[in-house]
């Protein structure tokens, strides 16, 4: 059939004849180890006639549907071969698998649109590869082979999609926008690109294995898995990495992630915007170094919330409370710092980080509160030590004008009670209706002083000092209520 079709065959292309209908690996060379100088892929161009084989003839035989009958349900399997022309089997529709280990197809492979068993071009060196729109029902197996730009754009992958140990020299190396891989995607053991992954959208019933990994040179390079959903783990561990390589998982989402702090890009080629993960499968767990992760970002994306509260919900789930709440705090620092606020806004801002770390450590402002009753209570009672602070009612004043001390019946002035209850919201512990620091009076010669300052500047301060000190309690102590009911809380 083949020679009525193709006229002359070569010995490799007799030898593939010969093993399609067995489960025989059709070898095109005399040594059948790919190990073997002979057998380099790399030298491929000087292979002589004898170990070519023409592609038209390879695309009839695998999808010809007299020959497909007299095929082994394995498929065509060929190794160590040159093939002549593009190899196209676009639309076609193919019952067996196709393996072509070791051989070179340098003017690529086109199954666009075709339905395949599956395909396994390991150790291969090929042109482009299109296999946009595809469906693979088994493993797509690219491993440790040598490949020009591959396309699947929209393809179907029933099982895996394997590159580890291979050279992606195209540009870009892999398009796979909108692929669905039903396995995993695997890019591991020394898989090497100068480019892009493209990986946007893709649907991985898997993992997405990205693991020893080399990205080089300095053109963009690196991983764009952009609105991708990974339904395992998410690997990012042991990458050689230049000042180019970017990892995108801007509204990503994935079981998990493993990574490694060594492997994480340079600052501003990290971007994590609506990337959603369940945990840390492994790699570091701890609040800070994850925040010198989300750092990596971009600086206009420092701003935004979605990186901090995602991570913040992993640690809460992982029992690491204090962690989540450090980020949380983190992220309203970044918006105080990032986010363009107006001077107000910053200040406001900046008031609730130091009171009540804005609202997730309310209990911050309680040392607040008890510094400044300290404070008041130190500076109220060096005024009532001084004779500044005296009684508010005129016939108690003139007592304590004579004697230095106020009547029997009058209530006795306490520092720290004075303190706290100016401080207090609400709170009358009858004090501060009954003294004021009171400028326009000057002690009686038995009370003057201890410090020798001008009492009326003095008390004036003291006054300043007093409606400071009632304007402080009346902003920390609602803050502290406001803080402890979540109020404030940018959730």
């Amino acid at each position: 059939m083949a020679q009525a079709r193709f006229g002359a065959l070569s010995d490799s292309e007799l030898r593939m004849l010969h093993a399609a209908p067995t489960r025989r690996l059709a070898w095109a060379s005399k040594i059948q180890d790919l190990d073997d100088q002979v057998n380099n892929v790399a030298k491929a161009e000087g292979w002589g006639k004898d170990r070519t084989v023409r592609a038209d003839l390879l695309g009839w035989l695998v999808s010809d549907a007299d020959a497909a009958k007299l095929v082994h349900p394995s498929g065509v399997g060929l190794a160590a071969a040159r093939i002549i022309g593009k190899l196209d089997l676009s639309y076609l529709e193919l019952m067996h698998p196709v393996t072509l280990v070791g051989c070179a197809i340098p003017d690529g492979i086109d199954f666009s649109y075709a339905q395949v068993n599956s395909i396994d071009l390991s150790r291969s060196w090929s042109g482009a590869i299109d296999g946009d729109l595809s469906k693979v029902r088994g493993d797509l197996d690219l491993q440790l082979g040598r490949y020009d730009s591959i396309s699947l754009f929209r393809a179907e992958i029933g099982g895996n999609l394997d590159l580890s140990a291979s050279r992606l020299v195209g540009d870009p190396p892999l398009a796979a926008a909108l692929v669905a891989v039903n396995g995993g995607v695997v890019l591991q053991n020394g898989v090497e690109t100068a480019g892009l992954i493209d990986l946007r959208l893709a649907r991985i019933g898997e993992s997405l294995s990205v693991n020893r990994a080399h990205f080089i040179g300095n053109r963009k390079n690196g991983l764009n898995a952009e609105r991708a959903t990974i339904a395992g783990t998410l690997y990012w561990v042991d990458i050689g990495k230049s000042g180019s390589t970017e990892l995108d998982l801007s509204n990503a989402r994935a079981a998990s992630l493993w990574d490694d702090k060594r492997s994480w890009p340079r600052p501003g080629n990290l971007y994590l915007d609506g990337f959603v993960y369940d945990s840390f499968s492994g790699g570091p767990a701890d609040g800070e170094e994850r925040l010198e992760w989300l750092r990596l970002q971009p600086t206009a994306l420092q701003v935004q919330p979605e990186p901090y509260r995602q991570l913040a919900q992993v640690l809460r789930r992982d029992g690491r409370e204090e962690a989540a709440v450090g980020v949380e705090i983190a992220r309203e620092n970044a918006r105080a710092e990032y986010g363009g606020l107006k001077i107000a806004n910053r200040l406001w801002l900046e008031a609730l980080r130091v009171t009540i770390g804005y609202g997730y450590r309310p209990l911050r402002a309680l040392w607040w509160i008890f510094g400044f009753v300290l404070l008041g209570a130190l500076l109220f009672r060096w005024g009532y030590g001084a004779g500044l602070i005296t009684p508010t009612e005129e016939g108690a004043y003139r007592i304590f004008i004579g004697s230095g001390k106020p009547p029997r019946h009058y209530p006795p002035f306490s520092s720290l009670v004075y303190s706290l209850e100016n401080f207090l919201p609400v709170v009358d512990l009858h004090q501060g209706t009954y003294w004021r620091p009171n400028p326009h009076h000057h002690p009686s010669k038995r009370r003057v002083p201890p410090t020798g300052a001008d009492n009326t500047l003095s008390a004036r301060l003291l006054r300043w000092y007093l409606w400071v000190h009632i304007l402080a309690g009346w902003t920390i102590t609602p803050l502290l209520f406001a803080g402890l009911a979540g109020l404030l809380r940018n959730s």
